[in-house]
């Protein structure tokens, strides 16, 4: 296996940190290579840099050579075509801020900076989705749903940030509304200091049956008016919803109110879709 062929692919999310090996001539992920863990991305910048590089050395560890080149999807604001972390007061990564995470990854991993290419997160999961459903012909509008909102379109072969969870929204910006943190303001409000950190929780303990339905009710109406307002608009073909949030889709996707016609689906949720869209789709920028 040449080292020319391997591609060693980041994401990086705001609680955690995955990694594998591509194989670029077959097409295909290196088997075994795969490790995902978490990562406190309020910790400092010694403490982050440390969990990311635990999970890239495992997938490095399978094998005797390194790979010449270097994918890694992150969240924004980010400079990414120099990889400096702009990312400030965004209750993630502050430690990060103005660091370069291209040089850092050149130095410890030997890959020249030149190789080393960084993505935005929501921008990566919609190449992902556009591979696994071979639609390039297709506008595509790709939202993610986590500790912000992340959004994306990509049309005529191209790819690009919408940036939409910065968007007017109810008084805000729509991130403040349909993200994790918004979602629990939201139980705060209603019922005071609940116990409750993270929206897991709520998915998985029976005796938040209330706060669960009445925060999901909550997301389900703010996401239908977004998607009415920024997204319709622009006459996708298909829009598709992910992110860590979206795996509890049970408890919103059926209430979404969109406009009839307009067609909208959940990802795939395999990882290595995300990968292997990086990787493979030769039209975006």
């Amino acid at each position: 296996m040449s080292k020319q062929n391997i591609t060693l692919c980041i994401d990086l999310g705001g609680t955690h940190c995955s990694s594998i090996l591509i194989n670029r001539r077959e097409e295909r992920v290196v088997e075994g290579s795969y490790f995902r863990g978490d990562v406190n991305s309020n910790a400092s910048r010694q403490e982050i840099l440390s969990q990311i590089e635990h999970v890239i050395h495992k997938t490095l560890s399978k094998y005797k050579i390194s790979p010449s080149e270097m994918i890694v999807s992150c969240p924004g604001p980010f400079d990414y075509q120099n990889g400096i972390s702009l990312m400030d007061g965004m209750n993630k990564y502050q430690d990060l801020l103005n660091y370069n995470l291209k040089d850092h990854f050149s130095d410890i991993l030997g890959i020249n900076s030149g190789y080393i290419h960084f993505y935005n997160d929501a921008t990566a999961f919609l190449l992902g989705e556009i591979y696994c459903r071979k639609i390039q012909r297709q506008c595509v509008v790709g939202l993610t749903l986590g500790t912000g909102l992340g959004s994306s379109i990509y049309e005529n072969g191209k790819v690009r940030d919408l940036n939409y969870g910065s968007a007017s929204f109810a008084g805000g910006i729509a991130e403040d509304f349909i993200s994790t943190r918004g979602m629990l303001a939201h139980l705060q409000g209603l019922f005071g200091e609940v116990s409750v950190d993270n929206i897991k929780k709520l998915v998985d303990e029976e005796s938040l049956a209330r706060e669960r339905k009445e925060v999901f009710d909550f997301l389900s109406r703010n996401l239908s008016l977004f998607i009415k307002r920024y997204i319709v608009p622009l006459s996708p073909d298909l829009i598709v919803i992910g992110g860590s949030i979206a795996k509890a889709h049970m408890y919103f996707y059926k209430s979404l109110n969109i406009p009839q016609g307009q067609n909208i689906e959940i990802a795939s949720f395999d990882e290595r879709n995300l990968f292997l869209g990086l990787t493979f789709i030769p039209e975006h920028p």
